[in-house]
C-alpha cells in the first residue's frame, strides 16, 4: 500500500503514513491518501482538471505545500484529486508541475467521512532510506 491512515495522534488528527519508489509515486500517493481520509476515492470521477504549479525551498517543505494545495483545492474547488500527472518535477530546484485529474465534492453523490482542515508540522518527516522515499504528515480534522 502506498499510503497508511492511521489516528494515532489524537481525535482531531489523522496520520499519513507515505512511501514511494521516487518521489513523484510519493507525492502522488500523498494526494490520493488526502482524498481517501474524506471520502471514499473509488466513488470519485476523473471528470475535472486542475493544474498545479509549486515551489518550495526544499523537498519537505514541498511535499509540505502540496498537501496543502491539495487542502486548498478541496475548501475553494470543492475538488479531489482520483489521478496525478506530473509535468515536471525537479527535485534539485525544488519545483513540480503537475495535472490533477479529479471530482468535484457532491454531498448527493459521495459520502464524506471528514474535512481535512489543514496539514501541521506535527511529526512532518520525509526521508530516503535504502532507495526508498518515506513521509508521515499529520491532518488537523
Amino acid at each position: 500500500m502506498p499510503f497508511e491512515i492511521t489516528d494515532e495522534s489524537s481525535s482531531g488528527d489523522v496520520k499519513l503514513r507515505l512511501s514511494g519508489l521516487d518521489l513523484k509515486e510519493l507525492f502522488a500517493d500523498a494526494a490520493i491518501g488526502v482524498t481517501s481520509v474524506m471520502t471514499e476515492a473509488g466513488a470519485l470521477g476523473a471528470n475535472r482538471r486542475i493544474d498545479v504549479e509549486l515551489n518550495s525551498d526544499s523537498l519537505e517543505d514541498l511535499l509540505f505545500d502540496w498537501l496543502g494545495e491539495i487542502i486548498y483545492l478541496k475548501d475553494a474547488e470543492q475538488f479531489l484529486p482520483t489521478e496525478v500527472h506530473f509535468k515536471k518535477f525537479e527535485e534539485d530546484s525544488c519545483r513540480i508541475s503537475a495535472v490533477l485529474k479529479g471530482d468535484t465534492l457532491d454531498s448527493s453523490r459521495h459520502s464524506i467521512k471528514v474535512d481535512i482542515k489543514a496539514v501541521t508540522y506535527y511529526e512532518f518527516n520525509l526521508t530516503k532510506k535504502n532507495d526508498k522515499w518515506i513521509a508521515e504528515a499529520v491532518l488537523d480534522l
